[in-house]
């Protein structure tokens, strides 16, 4: 070998590498030259090793391998190292912005969300104001995903989220085995490792067979093999190799920072996508800007020949199940369990609990008042004012059916605040009497009839009757607390017109207007002073009178310290009848504080008018007494 590099040195303009390269070279050659190789030199295939050729990717990384000056183009030279820094500069970048804390932070940030979810649901989600027509809280609107929310519209898309992503009901708070959103993060994180991984292999794999190419003076490439690397290009290269791993190490704990905070599921695959692609810049750069001279030298490269033993195969092999298995393991004890376990307690703050009910604050009385709402929106069950505008809304002729339309807004917004007493009031006729009724008065009148008729179906709607006009066969819903408009508009029915009647709510705050309690008093005004006998009516009174109780104060006063006492008495009013109300023991309501002769206002009329006598009407009559027992005491 020596004497035949002395020949081809010899030999005049001939360009000879170095020693070291020309042996290897010659030793690669050797076959083919037809030289005899000794057999002490002869190699051995060894059982315990195999080989492999390492190719050099066709990448703008691999540019420092083969650019020189000399051997392309200036400009395309120029150019290549250019895109070279281009590269560089854009994963930079990239790297960067992705662990700004600006990006860094994107998703759903627990503590912070956490705390939105509880001061909305203390603030907001309860408030009596936005309470829909189907008497529906917010709390329970939102999280049961009500698609026609215009209110808190952030909220219900978090919940939507979180179900999905959880896997999770609307009811649900504890997830299940499979969870779609985190099964589905975990295999985009493992997908952007492998990516990574991809990447710091070949680098590996270039960055060992860059340490066996010989070395050189000069950087020699003999028919597209890489036959050595002179000391300064392999300080360049080793750098690429050095910058490759520190770019693709950030974006492999960026992206899987990322992609363990992304809460939606469509956008976890994009998010993917869009790391991968970021980490094929070099790639693309080298297919689409570099210079064709510097690309064909690329893709022209040789692959190095490299040998493994076998049990650095197994080594390898088991480090990279280790590795494999902690891809798996890390982000979803570091990002993945804790994400689902902050979604739940977000969840749990924003629907956690009692939904079904709303509050409003009286500034003078310095009262919280609460109302229990729906349990969920029943449309097969639709509330009266949802009926309203559901037969309305494409009406175009003819009088509504329930909605009664103010003339002015000042008239729209007293309407809206007028409670019963005040409809009672400014009824001009007891309606049932002087419009309903064939041969009435007012019946069958233009203006009058359409505002009475819609009235008389609301009444009955709301108590879940049939809608009609009339008061035929509705007696049975009259002595309901909530019955207030049936009252108002069959008010002889109802038994305003009788003064005999059950007292309870025949008061005008509960529809008993004044014009039907006018000739209530006037049929008084023709009976004697007399207490009435003990009677159906006066057993009726007093079996409602824990329902009537409960339905005021809108509580079950059963169970307060107090009744055991009124109930006592009660049970002997009710078996003593109009003489008990002479018993001092006797006289006073004891939850209200009201004496039964006198009445009470909200409640029941007084009893004076079932039983005069026992009240001291004909002795000495009192505002509460009837008319004729007053005529009796003047006369």
């Amino acid at each position: 070998m020596e004497q035949l590099e002395m020949q081809l040195r010899s030999v005049p303009e001939t360009t000879v590498p170095e020693t070291p390269v020309l042996h290897n070279e010659l030793k690669i050659r050797g076959a083919i030259l037809g030289d005899e190789v000794p057999a002490s030199d002869a190699t051995v295939e060894d059982p315990e090793q195999t080989s492999d050729k390492i190719r050099f990717g066709e990448s703008v990384w691999s540019l420092p391998l083969v650019l020189d000056f000399q051997r392309f183009p200036l400009w395309d030279s120029i150019f290549a190292m250019l895109l070279l820094l281009v590269n560089l500069g854009m994963q930079a970048m990239f790297s960067g912005i992705l662990l700004s804390d600006n990006f860094a932070g994107a998703g759903v940030q627990v503590e912070e969300e956490r705390e939105n979810a509880r001061r909305w649901r203390v603030s907001i989600a309860h408030d009596w104001r936005y309470m829909d027509l189907s008497e529906t809280s917010l709390a329970t609107r939102v999280c049961q995903s009500d698609g026609a929310l215009i209110l808190s519209t952030p909220q219900a898309e978090l919940i939507d989220q979180i179900n999905s992503f959880l896997g999770l009901g609307p009811t649900d708070f504890e997830p299940g085995f499979l969870q779609p959103g985190i099964l589905f993060c975990s295999l985009c994180i493992l997908h952007w490792s492998l990516c990574v991984y991809k990447e710091f292999r070949s680098v590996w794999l270039a960055l060992e067979a860059v340490i066996m190419t010989p070395r050189a003076s000069r950087s020699t490439i003999i028919e597209n093999r890489l036959a050595s690397l002179s000391t300064p290009r392999l300080v360049i290269v080793l750098m690429s190799f050095v910058l490759r791993i520190a770019i693709a190490s950030i974006m492999l704990v960026a992206g899987v920072n990322w992609l363990g905070r992304t809460t939606s599921i469509t956008e976890l695959m994009l998010n993917a996508v869009a790391l991968n692609s970021i980490m094929d810049v070099d790639e693309l750069l080298f297919a689409g800007f570099i210079p064709v001279s510097v690309q064909q030298s690329v893709r022209r490269l040789e692959p190095i020949k490299m040998k493994y033993s076998r049990s650095r195969s197994q080594r390898e092999s088991f480090g990279l199940f280790l590795l494999l298995g902690a891809t798996m393991l890390v982000p979803y004890l570091v990002y993945l369990e804790p994400l689902s376990a902050g979604m739940i307690s977000i969840k749990w703050e924003m629907c956690g609990g009692n939904q079904t009910f709303v509050v409003a604050n009286n500034p003078e009385s310095q009262q919280i008042v609460g109302y229990r709402t729906q349990e969920a929106r029943n449309d097969q069950e639709p509330t009266l004012i949802e009926i309203a505008v559901d037969r309305h809304k494409f009406q175009e002729d003819g009088p509504p059916e329930y909605i009664f339309f103010s003339a002015s807004r000042t008239l729209f917004n007293a309407d809206i605040d007028e409670d019963m007493s005040g409809a009672a009031e400014r009824a001009p006729f007891c309606i049932e009497t002087d419009a309903l009724r064939p041969g009435a008065p007012f019946y069958g009148d233009l203006v009058i009839e359409p505002i009475i008729h819609a009235r008389m179906r609301s009444a009955l709607v709301v108590l879940g009757h049939p809608p009609g006009t009339s008061c035929e066969n509705i007696t049975q819903l009259c002595s309901r607390p909530d019955a207030r408009l049936l009252r108002l508009m069959c008010g002889d029915t109802c038994g305003c017109t009788d003064p005999f009647s059950s007292p309870w709510h025949k008061v005008p705050s509960q529809g008993c207007s004044d014009a039907c309690t006018v000739r209530t008093q006037n049929i008084l005004a023709t009976q004697p002073c007399e207490d009435q006998p003990t009677g159906d009516v006066w057993k009726e009174f007093w079996d409602g009178y824990a329902a009537a109780l409960a339905e005021f104060y809108g509580q079950n006063v059963s169970r307060a310290v107090i009744w055991p006492m009124a109930s006592n008495v009660m049970a002997q009013l009710r078996v003593t009848g109009c003489s008990g109300l002479g018993v001092p023991g006797l006289q006073v309501e004891m939850i209200t504080q009201t004496p039964w002769c006198q009445g009470h206002d909200r409640l029941f009329r007084p009893l004076a008018w079932l039983c005069p006598r026992s009240c001291g009407c004909a002795e000495n009559p009192s505002s509460h007494c009837p008319v004729n027992c007053k005529a009796n005491a003047s006369g």
